[in-house]
C-alpha cells in the first residue's frame, strides 16, 4: 500500500508556497536604524528636505533640534509617528513655498512664537549658567592653613575646605589598592611555600624510587623548580616595589612653594577672623555668631547643669562685653577686651540719666492721657 503523497497533493503545496510567501514577515537581521531603506530616505529624502523648505531660520533651528533629539529612538511605533509628523511638516512647507496664503501665515506664527521661546531659552540658560558658576565660587576649595599630612595613600597637601572630590577618591582608591595588593602578596607567599613543599616531597619521593632501582620525573622539582617559581618571585616583587612607592610618597617632605602658600593661608585666616569678630563686637549678627550661640557644651556637662547655669552659658557666647553680658562673663571669670565697659551703663550718672528720661516720659504720657479724656467726655456730651 503506498502512503506517499500524490502528485496532485505535491502540486497544490508548491503553489500554495508560491501564492503565500511573498506576504511571509521578512525579519532582518540588523535593527532598522542600521538599513539602507530606513536611513537614505530619513536623512537625504526627509531630513535635507525640511531644511531646505524650511521658510525661516527659526524653523530650521527647531527641525535640526527635533531630529537630534530623536535620532535614539529605537521603538517602531515611536520612530514611525516621529516620521509621519516629519513628513506631514514637508509637506505643509512645500505648500506654503508654492504660495499658500493660509500656511505662510500659519508658519510665520510658529516662526515667532519659536523665536520667543528660543529668546527665553536664551536668558533661562544664561540664569542658570550664572547661578552654577556663583555656586561653584561659594564651594571653591580653599586653603585653610592646616596641613594634610603624607601618607602613605597621598602625598605632602595643604588641608582645603571644602575637601576637592578628586583628592578624596585618589586617596580612597589607593587604600582600597593597597588592601588588595595586601591580599595578593598573601595568596602569592602562600602558593610559594606551598610549591616548596611539593618540591621537597617530589624530591623525597625520588630518592626512595632510587632506592629501589627506578626513575621518578619530576614535576615541580629540579629543573622545573625555577619554571613555576620565576612568575611567582617576579609578581611579589612588583609588589614590593609599589609598597616601596607608598613608603616614599608618606616621607616626601613638603615643597618650600606649598609651604609657603600655607603659612599666607594662614596669615589670611587670621586676618578674616579679626575682621570678624570686630564685625560682630558692631552687633552684626554673623553665621559664626549664630552657630556659636547654638553650640552648647558637652552632653556629659550639659546634664549636670542647673538651669541656671545653662542660661548662664547661654549668654556667656555672646560677643558683647557690656551690661549684663559684662557682668555675666566676668562673674565666670571670662577674660574680657575691656573690663570696665559694664561700669558705664550701670554707673551712677548714667542711672541719673536714665531715671530723668524715665520720669519725662511719664509725665508726658500722663499729659495724652488727660488730653485723651477731655476729648472723649467732650464728644459725649
Amino acid at each position: 500500500m503506498n502512503l506517499g503523497a500524490t502528485q496532485e497533493s505535491l502540486a497544490f503545496r508548491a503553489n500554495l508556497a508560491r501564492l503565500i510567501s511573498p506576504y511571509r514577515r521578512v525579519r532582518p537581521r540588523v535593527p532598522f536604524w542600521q538599513l539602507g531603506a530606513h536611513r537614505v530616505p530619513t536623512l537625504w529624502g526627509l531630513y535635507r528636505g525640511l531644511l531646505k523648505q524650511s521658510p525661516t531660520e527659526q524653523i530650521r533651528d527647531r527641525i535640526q533640534l527635533l531630529f537630534r533629539k530623536n535620532q535614539h529612538l529605537t521603538g517602531t511605533e515611536r520612530t514611525k509617528e516621529a516620521l509621519e509628523k516629519g513628513y506631514k511638516w514637508l509637506d505643509m512647507f512645500t505648500k506654503a513655498r508654492e504660495g499658500d496664503e493660509h500656511l505662510q501665515l500659519v508658519l510665520d506664527r510658529w516662526s515667532r512664537i519659536l523665536a520667543v521661546r528660543a529668546d527665553k531659552a536664551y536668558w533661562r540658560g544664561l540664569a542658570l549658567r550664572e547661578v552654577e558658576w556663583r555656586e561653584k565660587l561659594r564651594n571653591r576649595p580653599i586653603l585653610t592653613g592646616g596641613y594634610l599630612l603624607p601618607s602613605l595613600s597621598n602625598g605632602p597637601l595643604p588641608r582645603m575646605k571644602p575637601q576637592p572630590l578628586n583628592v578624596t577618591l585618589m586617596i580612597l582608591d589607593r587604600r582600597r589598592a593597597r588592601e588588595k595588593r595586601i591580599a595578593r602578596q598573601g595568596r602569592f607567599k602562600e602558593m610559594l611555600r606551598d610549591l616548596r613543599i611539593e618540591r621537597e616531597f617530589e624530591e623525597g619521593l625520588q630518592k626512595m624510587e632510587r632506592l629501589n632501582g627506578r626513575e621518578m620525573e619530576l614535576v615541580f622539582g629540579g629543573a622545573n623548580f625555577w619554571e613555576w617559581e620565576a612568575p611567582l618571585k617576579a609578581t611579589l616583587t612588583d609588589i614590593q616595589a609599589s609598597f616601596d612607592r607608598d613608603l616614599a610618597r608618606a616621607n616626601t617632605p613638603y615643597p618650600p612653594e606649598m609651604l609657603a602658600a600655607i603659612a599666607a593661608a594662614k596669615r589670611e585666616k587670621i586676618v578674616n577672623k579679626t575682621r570678624e569678630r570686630e564685625r560682630e563686637r558692631r552687633g552684626e549678627i554673623l553665621r559664626s555668631t549664630l552657630r556659636r550661640k547654638r553650640q552648647g557644651p558637652p552632653a556629659h556637662i550639659l546634664t549636670k547643669m542647673t538651669p541656671e547655669e545653662r542660661a548662664m552659658d547661654n549668654v556667656v557666647r555672646t560677643v558683647s562685653e557690656g551690661g549684663y553680658v559684662g557682668q555675666v562673663k566676668r562673674r565666670m571669670g571670662m577674660k574680657l577686651r575691656e573690663p570696665d565697659a559694664w561700669k558705664k551703663e550701670v554707673s551712677y550718672d548714667k542711672k541719673k540719666e536714665l531715671d530723668r528720661a524715665a520720669k519725662e516720659h511719664t509725665v508726658e504720657m500722663e499729659k495724652r492721657r488727660q488730653v485723651e479724656e477731655e476729648r472723649i467726655k467732650n464728644l459725649k456730651t
